[in-house]
């Protein structure tokens, strides 16, 4: 059933309980895991062409979040290396929902596996949900992990 699964990690202090999930669904499926980290793209660097949109490669707090993001990509990697080969890991720019869901299009991912912020109802407001937008517009179905 599920073959590919794009997990979604952020470095929240859920992360690691994520990152279990999809170790438990691939070693049950035989799934291989796309490790997946998002970084706005206001932070991304050498996002773009040179000298285009997305190039902010001298901006320290963009480069401190290219940083971040990477660290919590290779920390997954790490929790998941029983898996072996089949786990790979990426950074991708953009709004998070959106750029979730157009990878797990690109990457025909058969399942998006993510964690789930408790925010106040005043913190949706602001920021919104993007586990919400990404179940409402995934090419696939979506596993939350609710647990802290």
């Amino acid at each position: 059933m599920f073959t590919h699964i794009l997990l979604a990690v952020d470095g929240s202090s859920q992360t690691p309980r994520v990152v279990a999930l999809a170790a438990e669904l691939a070693s049950k499926t035989g799934a291989r895991i796309s490790v997946t980290c998002c970084v706005d793209e206001s932070y991304a660097v050498d996002a773009g062409t040179p000298g285009g949109p997305g190039e902010v490669s001298l901006y320290q707090p963009a480069c401190e979040e290219q940083d971040t993001a990477c660290q919590v990509v290779r920390a997954a990697l790490t929790q998941l290396a029983p898996l072996g080969e089949r786990v790979s890991g990426q950074v991708i720019v953009g709004e998070p929902a959106q750029a979730l869901v157009a990878e797990a299009q690109r990457q025909q991912a058969s399942v998006i596996v993510m964690g789930h912020h408790r925010r106040t109802v005043f913190g949706r407001l602001l920021k919104g949900s993007v586990s919400a937008d990404v179940v409402a517009t995934a090419p696939c179905p979506v596993l939350v992990e609710v647990r802290e």
